[in-house]
């Protein structure tokens, strides 16, 4: 299992350049629509599809999984991806506070972000027969949890003669940029604090 393992990181990391290499051409030539009229452009642009990104992909899920599930391994690979060294007691020690402050702190983002996935802000103008008093702009505040993608309309107002001042209902970044800046934040909050204990 372990050789099996080394393998398909060997694969993995070798086709990331003949990816980068396979999308820039496609950028460059089209190549989804010269697939459409000639015979080696298909067979090429299938080719890439499938055999390189779609077996890039499958060895992705595999490792992801075998990161969850293998100790082991999730400790000979996450190790060198966050420079993690412990060569003695002292970095043994320093590494597991610096763990601690990395898990907290990535805690307390997760929550921040959750709050400003979760709150509803609106500030809107009605028309003139709808003000009260004369004054015809509206706050409106609400909060909002959704368990799944759906697809809703975010919008606080029922009214289509509303007009929109500010709103805000939502992330304005996509879960992909957040998972993706959160794996970063880890990697470099441990690092920061683990450069820093060691002055």
């Amino acid at each position: 299992m372990r050789k099996f393992d080394e393998f398909l990181l060997k694969v993995f990391l070798f086709e990331l350049p003949v990816l980068m290499f396979y999308f820039i051409f496609l950028f460059i030539f089209d190549l989804q629509k010269a697939a459409q009229t000639n015979v080696y452009a298909k067979v090429w642009y299938d080719f890439g599809g499938c055999a390189v990104f779609g077996s890039w992909m499958l060895i992705s899920l595999y490792l992801s999984v075998r990161l969850m599930l293998s100790a082991e391994f999730r400790e000979k690979i996450l190790s060198k991806i966050t420079f993690l060294k412990e060569r003695d007691e002292r970095e043994f020690i320093l590494t597991g506070q610096a763990a601690k402050t990395t898990m907290l702190t990535t805690l307390a983002v997760l929550i921040f972000l959750f709050c400003l996935s979760c709150f509803q802000v609106s500030v809107y103008r009605v028309p003139p027969e709808q003000a009260i008093d004369g004054k015809d702009k509206v706050l409106s505040l609400g909060f909002q949890l959704d368990l799944s993608n759906s697809p809703q309309s975010h919008s606080s107002q029922s009214d289509a003669n509303t007009e929109d001042i500010v709103s805000y209902t939502a992330l304005p970044i996509s879960s992909s940029s957040v998972i993706l800046g959160l794996i970063g934040w880890q990697i470099l909050s441990y690092n920061y604090l683990m450069h820093r204990a060691m002055k």
